[in-house]
């Protein structure tokens, strides 16, 4: 079995790419793909699914920390009861590459997993804002990878995207840096990067003798680090079958980018609207919308740091039609006539 780690920050393209992965060799390999989201509504799941991917979620809180014990259950689930040819792990945005490779790398799934991937979403548009931000975090990510995809290249000047694919290089002269837009690639070209690189279990680093302590040592590890500490919390909603009006989600979207709401760095929602399915971002500070195949309940997740819920939570009830009910705080509410279905999901990243 080949496990790839497609990891990167938040809205740096992950999903986009993943899907692309899926399409090109999902015909071709029995492909599980294990989601990791921060917050308890997942959206990145329900994505994948219909492209008709086995999907395993993972949601309301983060692999390298609080879930590492789930995650090691979940990994050796998937490799005795579906036995697939590869394994694509998406964490979350905020995880700790590092720490995943210390549960991966473990005698535990070393006689199962063939080969480990490391591959690295970026976002050619905010990569040098987020590294002056957090260095330690972003050269932890970049120094974890041995492939990198700089993304969204088409929406940057050519100068600015060699100047982020040279400071990666400078920052893992190992890695193979490859420039993308909409997370496409060429396919022969990314092969060949992935069977290029070198296997990462072979390449030894300070974390070893975590890596090395066997099966038998399933305590969660922690590294309290600077670069962990990216402070950032969630809001998340789940609706029934309740219809939202397109142009007020498109309209609260455009106010997420702003000052009023919190500091929001990545929006996402699933919404059915009176004619289609929509998914609606917030990326970068740019805003985007497509529809997709119907997707059932609407759902919404946001992170960021200073989130007003309150107000946030009655903007988006502002985006319904023709009803405007109080919102749920928590699953279970003994007010029946709200109609979300799950509370703010409150986790934060520390």
């Amino acid at each position: 079995m080949i496990v790839d780690i497609v990891f990167g920050f938040l809205g740096s393209g992950k999903t986009t790419f993943i899907s692309r992965v899926l399409r090109e060799w999902g015909g071709k390999e029995k492909i599980v793909v294990l989601v990791n989201e921060f917050g308890e509504v997942g959206i990145d799941g329900a994505l994948l699914e219909q492209l008709g991917g086995e999907v395993v979620e993972m949601p309301s809180g983060c692999i390298c920390c609080t879930l590492q014990a789930d995650f090691r259950s979940q990994m050796l689930d998937i490799t005795q009861t579906i036995n697939p040819q590869r394994v694509i792990i998406e964490p979350t945005g905020v995880a700790t590459i590092a720490q995943i490779r210390n549960i991966v790398e473990t005698q535990l799934f070393e006689k199962t997993i063939e080969r480990i991937n490391y591959v690295l979403i970026c976002d050619a548009t905010g990569f040098m804002g987020l590294y002056k931000a957090n260095p330690r975090f972003v050269e932890s990510q970049v120094k974890n990878a041995r492939v990198v995809l700089v993304n969204k290249c088409d929406r940057v000047e050519k100068k600015k995207s060699a100047l982020t694919r040279n400071a990666i290089s400078a920052i893992n002269p190992d890695a193979t840096v490859i420039a993308t837009e909409f997370g496409a690639v060429d396919w022969g070209q990314y092969q060949l990067a992935l069977s290029a690189a070198p296997d990462s279990r072979t390449v030894r680093t300070g974390l070893d003798h975590l890596r090395d302590a066997g099966p038998q040592d399933a305590r969660p590890v922690h590294l309290h680090e600077e670069e962990d500490a990216l402070g950032f919390e969630s809001f998340g909603l789940l609706y029934g079958d309740l219809t939202f009006d397109e142009a007020e989600l498109s309209r609260f979207f455009e106010q997420l980018s702003g000052p009023e709401l919190g500091e929001i760095v990545r929006a996402k929602g699933l919404f059915r609207t009176e004619n289609r399915s929509m998914l609606l971002e917030l990326a970068s500070g740019e805003f985007s919308s497509q529809p997709v195949s119907p997707c059932g309940q609407s759902r919404i997740s946001i992170i960021g740091r200073n989130l007003n819920r309150k107000e946030i939570g009655a903007a988006i009830e502002r985006c319904l039609v023709g009803v405007h009910p109080q919102t749920c705080d928590a699953p279970g509410d003994s007010n029946p006539s709200p109609p979300v279905k799950k509370g703010d999901s409150g986790g934060v990243y520390q």
